[in-house]
């Protein structure tokens, strides 16, 4: 195959990382947003902001051996991210609107658990996102849901007791642990001037009436909008900038109209879908630019085990420029719906013992954990965007595939460099992508769904000169019909 042109990647070129930037693009870029513009003059004015003594498991026997004691920029490392719905530091308006934790029924549970894994071998880092219902043996507790190992609290040994069990069930060791409440989040979203988000129309349910807190419901007049009165989300669909109010709102939704049976995976969906947008973003040079200015009150929203030095980010954020985001591959540990004594729980899958089992000995999980009980996830499809004479068309295309939090590791291709001719505007996709490619269609409505045997990448958008972009989200009439997952 021949070489594209100047400015356009060689699809021999996509992925090709390096090493020291795999940690920190998929780690912190999900919860810091840290970048190549920080100086360690920066990082030495931070100090030990956010730093906490006893979040970290001590060694005990049948734990998961460390790893390593070298720095994680040199060696594999796993890093515990934890999401809490603490409402902990929440104004008094925000807890009208969020509950307090009384009223969500106790003081603190873990909202959002990823294990993040980086191997320098593997080029890429691997996130793990663990539904918070699945249905595990919790130390020193008995079995309950994962996500009660963090009732303790912040200052209760919850991050603590959270990594041990993280630890027993996969096997591998936890070498850092990074937390967020919702006060937290909002900050770090509101540090960032929002979060750039293209949103599909399925889940739209206004005008009308919409379940709510206590059994309740909440009648909407206005028409088009998602809305979802258990978090406050109230968007309408397409691409914006979402205020820190309504990035929170959307990580945290389990009742849009299209969840289904199996809402903790749908959320998980979304999350992933949210962090692979805010890594896109990050990585642009205008915030980068700013991000020296934006450490300390990053900083000040997290908490993080007195082990994570500043100089070891120092170190990782150097080698970021011009890395792209193929270094961050997701899945969702697989499980089953299940009920015990009556609790709605999630029984984890035999497949994920042997994805955990991939990740230790360092190789590729394949199809793994890419879609359970729902369509893929946006931020598990790497989408390669065609230029075909489309005078500046694919920038658009790009765009909108960044804000929607596709994976654009594949970047974009001449027409004349790539190995299929596919004429005019479309979007094609290999012949085992069709649920990939369905998800693609909903934020490109009006370009054509085509598959192409042996096209070397599994989804490929094609734009020519007659390529005309459309609205993302469609009409705000009726809703399209809810995708169906292939279980």
């Amino acid at each position: 195959m021949s070489e594209p042109s100047s400015g356009v990647a060689a699809p021999a070129d996509r992925g090709r990382l390096a090493r020291a930037a795999v940690a920190i693009t998929a780690t912190f870029s999900l919860l810091i947003g840290v970048g190549t513009a920080y100086s360690l003059v920066a990082y030495k004015q931070a100090g030990d902001v956010g730093a906490n003594e006893g979040f970290l498991p001590p060694s005990a026997e049948g734990d998961a051996a460390a790893t390593s004691d070298d720095p994680c920029s040199r060696d594999v490392c796993n890093y515990l991210l934890l999401g809490s719905d603490s409402r902990a530091g929440l104004t008094a308006e925000e807890r009208d609107q969020f509950g307090t934790d009384q009223e969500i029924g106790g003081e603190n549970r873990a909202d959002t658990i990823m294990l993040v894994h980086t191997d320098p071998g593997l080029e890429k880092a691997i996130i793990l996102s663990f539904p918070r219902d699945l249905w595990v043996r919790i130390p020193g507790q008995g079995w309950n849901k994962i996500n009660a190992s963090f009732e303790g609290g912040l200052d209760g040994g919850g991050p603590r007791l959270v990594a041990r069990t993280v630890q027993k069930l996969t096997g591998l060791p936890i070498d850092h642990v990074l937390y967020v409440d919702l006060a937290g989040f909002q900050g770090l979203v509101e540090t960032l001037g929002g979060v750039d988000m293209c949103i599909p129309g399925e889940n739209v349910n206004t005008p009308g009436q919409v379940e709510a807190p206590g059994g309740g419901t909440v009648y909407y007049e206005d028409r088009g909008y998602i809305a979802d009165p258990f978090t406050g989300l109230l968007v309408k669909p397409g691409c914006s900038t979402l205020p820190a109010d309504q990035a929170l709102a959307y990580v945290r939704t389990r009742h849009l109209r299209c969840d289904g049976a199996a809402p903790d995976f749908y959320r998980i969906t979304r999350q992933q879908q949210f962090l692979r947008a805010v890594i896109n973003r990050l990585l642009q040079p205008d915030q980068l630019a700013k991000l020296p200015f934006q450490i300390k009150p990053i900083l000040r929203n997290l908490e993080r085990d007195d082990e994570l030095k500043i100089a070891d980010l120092a170190y990782l954020v150097g080698q970021l420029e011009g890395i792209s985001t193929g270094a961050a591959e997701f899945r969702t540990v697989p499980g089953i719906a299940a009920t015990i004594d009556g609790l709605a729980v999630i029984r984890l899958d035999p497949a994920a013992n042997r994805m955990f089992k991939a990740v230790a000995d360092g190789r590729q999980l394949g199809p793994t954990g890419t879609a359970v009980y729902t369509p893929p996830s946006e931020a598990t499809i790497p989408v390669l965007v065609v230029d075909h004479a489309s005078g500046g068309g694919v920038s658009g295309v790009q765009d909108v595939l960044s804000q929607a939090g596709f994976d654009i590791s594949p970047g974009t291709t001449a027409y004349s460099a790539y190995p299929k001719k596919v004429p005019g505007s479309l979007i094609a996709y290999a012949p085992d992508a069709d649920a990939e490619a369905q998800v693609v269609k909903k934020y490109f409505p009006t370009l054509e769904l085509k598959q192409v045997k042996g096209l070397p990448d599994g989804v490929a958008v094609f734009i020519d000169g007659a390529y005309e972009p459309a609205q993302v989200g469609g009409e705000t009439g009726a809703p399209p019909e809810c995708p169906t997952p292939e279980v």
